[in-house]
Protein backbone atom coordinates (compact mmCIF):
# COMPACT_ATOMS: atom_id res chain seq x y z
CA UNK A 1 0.00 0.00 0.00
CA UNK A 2 1.12 3.72 -0.93
CA UNK A 3 -0.28 6.56 0.41
CA UNK A 4 0.24 9.63 -0.88
CA UNK A 5 1.06 11.32 2.66
CA UNK A 6 4.26 11.38 4.60
CA UNK A 7 3.16 10.99 8.60
CA UNK A 8 6.57 10.84 9.47
CA UNK A 9 6.15 14.46 11.02
CA UNK A 10 3.29 12.64 13.85
CA UNK A 11 4.84 9.25 15.00
CA UNK A 12 8.16 9.03 16.91
CA UNK A 13 10.27 5.28 15.36
CA UNK A 14 11.16 3.46 18.72
CA UNK A 15 12.38 0.15 16.78
CA UNK A 16 12.40 -1.54 13.27
CA UNK A 17 12.50 -4.87 12.17
CA UNK A 18 14.86 -4.09 9.79
CA UNK A 19 17.30 -3.14 11.84
CA UNK A 20 17.17 -6.01 14.42
CA UNK A 21 18.80 -9.49 14.00
CA UNK A 22 16.07 -12.65 14.41
CA UNK A 23 16.50 -15.15 17.02
CA UNK A 24 15.66 -18.77 17.05
CA UNK A 25 12.42 -19.76 18.84
CA UNK A 26 13.03 -21.24 22.38
CA UNK A 27 11.70 -24.60 20.60
CA UNK A 28 14.29 -23.91 17.72
CA UNK A 29 11.19 -24.56 15.54
CA UNK A 30 11.55 -21.31 13.82
CA UNK A 31 12.65 -17.42 14.49
CA UNK A 32 11.62 -14.56 15.84
CA UNK A 33 12.64 -11.16 15.57
CA UNK A 34 12.10 -9.31 19.12
CA UNK A 35 11.05 -5.69 18.62
CA UNK A 36 10.75 -5.15 22.74
CA UNK A 37 11.84 -7.40 25.08
CA UNK A 38 10.43 -7.99 28.54
CA UNK A 39 12.68 -5.34 30.01
CA UNK A 40 12.70 -3.20 27.74
CA UNK A 41 9.16 -3.19 27.85
CA UNK A 42 9.27 -1.56 31.65
CA UNK A 43 11.32 1.57 30.37
CA UNK A 44 8.53 2.21 27.64
CA UNK A 45 5.23 1.58 30.34
CA UNK A 46 6.56 1.27 33.33
CA UNK A 47 2.81 1.34 34.90
CA UNK A 48 1.84 -1.72 32.73
CA UNK A 49 2.68 -5.17 32.98
CA UNK A 50 5.67 -6.37 31.49
CA UNK A 51 5.20 -7.40 27.70
CA UNK A 52 7.28 -8.21 24.88
CA UNK A 53 6.67 -7.78 21.11
CA UNK A 54 8.25 -9.60 18.17
CA UNK A 55 7.60 -10.42 14.51
CA UNK A 56 7.63 -14.43 13.56
CA UNK A 57 8.73 -15.84 10.54
CA UNK A 58 6.14 -18.27 9.26
CA UNK A 59 7.10 -20.81 6.43
CA UNK A 60 5.97 -24.32 7.81
CA UNK A 61 4.07 -25.92 10.04
CA UNK A 62 5.43 -26.26 13.82
CA UNK A 63 4.68 -26.45 17.30
CA UNK A 64 4.81 -23.14 19.34
CA UNK A 65 7.18 -22.76 22.32
CA UNK A 66 5.59 -23.34 25.69
CA UNK A 67 6.00 -19.99 27.29
CA UNK A 68 4.22 -20.22 31.13
CA UNK A 69 3.18 -16.63 32.78
CA UNK A 70 2.41 -14.97 29.26
CA UNK A 71 -0.96 -14.14 27.64
CA UNK A 72 -0.11 -14.06 24.15
CA UNK A 73 -2.07 -12.05 21.34
CA UNK A 74 -0.93 -13.28 17.59
CA UNK A 75 -1.47 -11.65 14.69
CA UNK A 76 -0.46 -13.22 10.78
CA UNK A 77 0.57 -10.70 8.45
CA UNK A 78 -0.63 -11.32 4.70
CA UNK A 79 -2.16 -14.55 5.08
CA UNK A 80 -4.22 -16.58 7.22
CA UNK A 81 -3.19 -19.35 9.01
CA UNK A 82 -5.01 -22.18 10.80
CA UNK A 83 -3.77 -23.04 14.57
CA UNK A 84 -4.76 -25.58 16.83
CA UNK A 85 -5.11 -24.66 20.19
CA UNK A 86 -5.74 -27.52 22.64
CA UNK A 87 -6.97 -29.69 19.87
CA UNK A 88 -8.99 -27.08 19.09
CA UNK A 89 -8.52 -25.86 15.24
CA UNK A 90 -8.77 -22.43 14.05
CA UNK A 91 -8.66 -20.20 11.27
CA UNK A 92 -6.72 -17.18 12.28
CA UNK A 93 -6.99 -14.00 10.00
CA UNK A 94 -5.35 -10.75 9.83
CA UNK A 95 -8.41 -8.93 10.91
CA UNK A 96 -8.69 -10.62 13.85
CA UNK A 97 -6.00 -11.73 16.27
CA UNK A 98 -5.83 -14.96 18.53
CA UNK A 99 -5.52 -14.91 22.36
CA UNK A 100 -3.89 -17.79 23.87
CA UNK A 101 -2.26 -18.25 27.02
CA UNK A 102 1.10 -19.67 27.35
CA UNK A 103 0.61 -22.84 29.02
CA UNK A 104 -1.72 -24.18 25.93
CA UNK A 105 -0.76 -26.17 23.91
CA UNK A 106 -0.77 -24.17 20.38
CA UNK A 107 0.40 -25.86 16.99
CA UNK A 108 0.48 -23.76 13.61
CA UNK A 109 -1.49 -26.50 11.47
CA UNK A 110 -1.71 -24.86 8.21
CA UNK A 111 -0.61 -22.06 5.77
CA UNK A 112 -1.29 -21.51 2.30
CA UNK A 113 2.09 -19.21 1.86
CA UNK A 114 5.35 -18.05 3.66
CA UNK A 115 4.45 -15.50 5.80
CA UNK A 116 5.17 -13.03 9.24
CA UNK A 117 3.14 -12.57 12.02
CA UNK A 118 3.19 -9.95 15.32
CA UNK A 119 3.06 -11.50 18.49
CA UNK A 120 2.42 -9.61 21.91
CA UNK A 121 3.04 -11.72 24.86
CA UNK A 122 2.02 -9.89 28.26
CA UNK A 123 3.00 -11.34 31.93
CA UNK A 124 -0.02 -12.69 33.65
CA UNK A 125 -0.66 -10.78 36.63
CA UNK A 126 -3.87 -13.14 37.96
CA UNK A 127 -4.62 -10.33 40.53
CA UNK A 128 -4.95 -7.63 37.64
CA UNK A 129 -7.61 -10.01 35.24
CA UNK A 130 -4.85 -12.89 34.09
CA UNK A 131 -2.95 -10.22 31.81
CA UNK A 132 -6.12 -9.79 29.76
CA UNK A 133 -6.17 -5.95 30.07
CA UNK A 134 -8.96 -6.45 32.68
CA UNK A 135 -7.39 -4.91 35.58
CA UNK A 136 -8.28 -1.35 36.81
CA UNK A 137 -5.18 0.13 37.55
CA UNK A 138 -6.56 0.68 41.21
CA UNK A 139 -4.88 -0.17 44.11
CA UNK A 140 -1.57 -1.23 42.56
CA UNK A 141 -3.11 -2.74 40.11
CA UNK A 142 -1.48 -2.59 36.89
CA UNK A 143 -3.10 -3.18 33.19
CA UNK A 144 -1.60 -5.08 30.68
CA UNK A 145 -1.60 -4.09 27.54
CA UNK A 146 -3.48 -4.97 24.35
CA UNK A 147 -3.26 -5.39 20.76
CA UNK A 148 -6.20 -4.98 17.89
CA UNK A 149 -6.39 -4.02 14.25
CA UNK A 150 -9.26 -1.81 14.46
CA UNK A 151 -9.15 -0.06 17.57
CA UNK A 152 -10.76 3.56 17.22
CA UNK A 153 -9.49 5.06 21.13
CA UNK A 154 -6.20 6.54 21.48
CA UNK A 155 -3.33 3.83 21.42
CA UNK A 156 -0.29 3.72 22.99
CA UNK A 157 2.72 2.09 20.07
CA UNK A 158 1.72 0.87 16.86
CA UNK A 159 3.23 -1.58 14.41
CA UNK A 160 3.43 -0.40 10.77
CA UNK A 161 2.11 -3.61 8.77
CA UNK A 162 3.28 -2.64 5.62
CA UNK A 163 5.62 0.15 4.17
CA UNK A 164 4.03 3.91 3.75
CA UNK A 165 5.72 7.07 3.33
CA UNK A 166 7.91 7.69 6.23
CA UNK A 167 8.14 4.97 7.26
CA UNK A 168 9.24 1.05 6.97
CA UNK A 169 7.25 -2.18 7.26
CA UNK A 170 6.98 -3.50 10.89
CA UNK A 171 7.96 -0.51 12.95
CA UNK A 172 7.11 0.21 16.51
CA UNK A 173 6.15 3.86 16.64
CA UNK A 174 4.98 5.47 19.30
CA UNK A 175 1.68 7.88 19.59
CA UNK A 176 1.18 11.32 20.83
CA UNK A 177 -1.76 11.38 23.17
CA UNK A 178 -3.82 13.13 21.12
CA UNK A 179 -2.94 11.16 18.09
CA UNK A 180 -5.41 8.86 16.25
CA UNK A 181 -3.67 6.98 13.51
CA UNK A 182 -4.93 8.16 9.36
CA UNK A 183 -7.66 5.57 8.27
CA UNK A 184 -5.83 4.05 5.61
CA UNK A 185 -2.61 3.41 7.94
CA UNK A 186 -2.38 -0.50 8.06
CA UNK A 187 -1.17 -0.81 11.57
CA UNK A 188 -1.69 -2.91 15.00
CA UNK A 189 -2.45 -0.77 17.87
CA UNK A 190 -0.88 -1.06 21.25
CA UNK A 191 -3.27 0.12 23.90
Amino acid sequence: MVLSRDYSDHMRVITSFDDLDPVPWVNGAGETTELVSLAGSQALTPDRLRWRLSIARLDRPAEFSPLPGLARTFLPIGAEVVLEIDEQVQSVTPAAPARFRGEQKVSLVGLEDPCFALNLMVEVDDAAGAGTGAGTGAGGERDALEMSTRFTGRGLFAVSLNSVPGYARFQLLRLDEAEVLPDHFDAAVLH
